[in-house]
């Protein structure tokens, strides 16, 4: 089975003062994004958030399939990331991810969840895709 999934970008300008758009899917969302919004503070979104994003939502619906695997009826699992965007001399790198993950009314002993919470670390999609970066995880029941 394949599955195709779309996205699209279009950027206007030089790279410290143009902007862009990124839009989600066919017909979805627009996320505006500059350079500012990738180096400083920003309202605008940016490719490495939508990385984070994508992430997060990958990892949290994999260990809600192991959860289930295991004969457990799945809770809630909060998940979130923390991307860094690296300049090093060969240009800018991904190099690290760092998630957080929250059990909720899980039927689980913390053990079981990190452990699964591990596998899914390595094993959901999306990680797969970004092994370049060093990927870390502090996974427990809230």
């Amino acid at each position: 089975m394949k599955v195709f999934k779309h996205a699209s970008a279009v950027w206007n300008g030089t790279v410290p003062s143009g902007t862009g758009s990124m839009k989600l899917g066919r017909s979805g969302q627009t996320l505006p994004f500059s350079l500012k919004s990738r180096v400083e503070d920003s309202p605008m979104t940016n490719p490495e958030e939508l990385i984070g994003a994508a992430l997060s939502g990958c990892f949290s619906m994999h260990l809600s399939s192991l959860i289930e695997s295991e004969g457990r009826t799945p809770g809630t699992i909060e998940t979130t990331a923390k991307v860094t965007l690296e300049q090093r001399d060969d240009g800018f790198w991904i190099s690290e991810i760092h998630l957080v993950s929250r059990g909720l009314n899980q039927e689980l002993t913390n053990e079981n969840f990190v452990e699964l919470a591990m596998n899914a670390k390595v094993t959901c999609p999306v990680s797969k895709l970004y092994s370049s970066a060093t990927i870390s995880l502090d996974a427990a029941l809230a």
